[in-house]
């Protein structure tokens, strides 16, 4: 069923809204995306994964295939979406490192702020539920989560979240 015009219209809109703004501060643009694909009945599950990386290539392909044209997926990607072994292979590894290091503080901060509520903690003999893993920032793209998962930095626990290995020695890297 072909897209009726007004909303290939808004999704046009949307795209170049989404395009000529700092990513740093794309945000709203990418929820009036969002709202604009649903509209247009694609996928949700496939949607959720390219807006939840920020990636605006595939969103560029995702609005091209809405809109009933004929995509071209680039090289490498099918098996980078299929089962996330290609992608974040060029990742830096200054990248890598600095991704690690935000991972491990909110790690750290998340505990605190969980030990610092009433009812639970060492006098209250409730005992301590450790925050052992969580859902990655999203201050860096999906890619360089997956490659400190390759790496061997991180283990996935689930539904999205990960925890951190630790390394045998204390070994930071």
């Amino acid at each position: 069923m072909p897209l009726p015009p007004a909303i290939a219209k808004e999704l046009d809109a949307a795209l170049a809204a989404l395009e000529g703004v700092d990513p740093a501060s794309a945000g709203p643009r990418w929820g009036a995306m969002h709202k604009a694909m649903l509209k247009a009945k694609f996928d949700p599950q496939a949607l959720m994964r390219i807006v939840g990386a920020r990636d605006l290539d595939a969103m560029r392909r995702a609005v091209g295939q809405a809109k009933g044209e004929v995509v071209e997926e680039p090289a490498g990607t099918a098996g980078a979406e299929a089962g996330g072994s290609a992608a974040g292979s060029d990742v830096p590894l200054e990248v890598m490192q600095d991704a690690l290091r935000m991972f491990r503080k909110r790690v750290k901060l998340s505990q605190l702020d969980a030990d610092s509520r009433l009812g639970h903690g060492p006098m209250s003999g409730t005992g301590q539920h450790r925050i052992q893993s969580m859902v990655p920032p999203r201050d860096y793209p999906a890619a360089v989560w997956e490659a400190l998962v390759r790496a061997g930095k991180l283990r996935r626990e689930g539904d999205g979240f990960l925890s951190i290995v630790e390394q045998p020695g204390g070994a930071q890297w």
